[in-house]
């Protein structure tokens, strides 16, 4: 009997953890076989993901939730915010000495700006992003928030703003450790609004750039990007368009880059990576991966139903929801795939408060294989209210411990008839077994 009940439970669990793995795990399951099938090198990355940007599809994952220290990818959040708040990117900026000699000590990467040096904001933000220097990050962070500590609670602020709830932020650099850490996830959310701002992709994408003199140098600076995925070198990528590394004893190597090929916009993010050139190796091979087996198709919403979703609290409907696809569907399928093949699932909630966000899904199924998921954008055409919601909230709290009661007692009640049957049954079984054991003495 204690066996039985076990089995069952046991059972339930494992169904309830199967159905909450995220759809894009075949995708991982794939790209990983293809690697050991090759022979091909390892990942490297402990952290890493591949983000279709035209409709936010994850395409591959590894720990893309685990908090972890971006070092100066850090720096795209500091440009972003810089570039929201500043509109006369020609103003010139003082460096402060405080702002300078903040970073003594550390040994990290600078562009050489000294007290009282006096330079414009685009080219602050040049130095920020191709140059990586902590001083430019420490300049214009003085300069936009007034204090360090103001220019974080910006940064902090946007970021839970982005909806970015595993990611806090020390400083404007990415030079500290604890309590200073992001996610990809979270990470590829950041990059993916900073390349919406004006401006940004300007600075992301550069490679190279020229600072004019300065009131304290007599002599223009050449300054270059030491990401070899935008230069010509060994890890040279033809598609990559921009990105930002980073690199402290604690995060390890990270990086976030931008390709597009064929129509096909992705987005990379690798972290902890012990490896220098480990950080490259995976992004190459998670873009040849992709750009080699997928494109995007266009599938008509014309056929695709509407959906009318009840509106209140699992006790009381005070009207029905009305949403609609907001448009035809850009999707991720596999090279050579057949639009008539591709079916689609839609993951409604099955209720609705008046002014929150629904968050529906579309799996996306080819030839019957779950190949990939993604948000579905929509728009609420209507909305028509069946009756009065209870004004009383107490009555609704009430209401709602009665129906979990209830259900509560249909549970047990299941439960104790079944474990009543099986007694029956099991009794039943011994009685005829005593019943043969005496006619057989006799």
């Amino acid at each position: 009997m204690k066996k039985l009940i076990k089995i069952l439970f046991c059972f339930i669990l494992i169904a309830s953890v199967l159905c909450a793995m995220p759809a894009y795990a075949n995708y991982n399951a794939v790209y990983e076989k293809s690697l050991t099938d090759s022979g091909d090198n390892p990942i490297y990355a402990q952290i890493y993901l591949l983000v279709n940007l035209d409709n936010d599809t994850v395409i591959f994952e590894k720990n893309a939730d685990k908090q972890a220290a971006p070092a100066s990818l850090t720096k795209i959040m500091t440009a972003t915010v810089v570039l929201e708040n500043c509109k006369d990117l020609d103003e010139e900026v003082e460096a402060s000495y405080e702002a300078i000699h903040l970073l003594d000590g550390t040994g990290s990467s600078i562009v050489g700006l000294e007290p009282g040096e006096k330079m414009s904001i685009k080219n602050l933000l040049y130095c920020l992003l191709v140059r990586s220097g902590n001083d430019a990050a420490n300049v214009l962070a003085m300069h936009v928030g007034g204090s360090i500590e103001g220019f974080v609670k910006m940064m902090n602020d946007k970021a839970a703003e982005l909806g970015c709830t595993n990611t806090h932020f020390l400083d404007p650099n990415g030079l500290s450790n604890d309590g200073h850490y992001t996610t990809a996830y979270d990470m590829a959310r950041i990059t993916r609004w900073a390349l919406t701002v004006p401006g940004f992709e300007e600075y992301f994408c550069a490679t190279e750039y020229t600072i004019p003199k300065t009131n304290k140098k007599d002599v223009a600076r050449n300054i270059g990007t030491h990401h070899h995925m935008l230069v010509e070198s060994a890890y040279y990528y033809p598609y990559a368009k921009g990105g930002k590394l980073g690199w402290t004893s604690e995060a390890q190597h990270t990086a976030v880059t931008w390709a597009e090929k064929d129509g096909l916009s992705l987005l990379c993010v690798v972290m902890d990576c012990s490896d220098k050139w480990g950080k490259y190796k995976d992004t190459a091979a998670l873009f040849d991966y992709c750009f080699d087996r997928y494109s995007m198709v266009s599938v008509s919403t014309e056929e695709i139903a509407d959906y009318d979703i009840p509106v209140g609290s699992i006790t009381k409907t005070s009207g029905m929801v009305h949403i609609v696809p907001a448009g035809d569907l850009d999707i991720l399928v596999p090279k050579g795939t057949e639009v008539e093949s591709i079916a689609l699932k839609y993951k409604i909630p099955s209720r609705y408060k008046v002014g929150e966000r629904i968050d529906p899904q579309v799996e996306i199924y080819c030839g019957g294989e779950l190949v990939g998921t993604f948000p579905m954008e929509y728009t609420v055409e209507s909305y028509a209210p069946v009756e009065e919601v209870p004004k009383e909230e107490n009555a609704g709290i009430g209401a709602v411990l009665l129906t979990v009661l209830k259900w509560v007692g249909i549970v047990l009640g299941v439960l104790l008839l079944l474990l009543f049957g099986l007694r029956a049954y099991f009794m039943a079984r011994r009685r005829r077994a005593r019943r043969r054991r005496t006619k057989n003495r006799r």
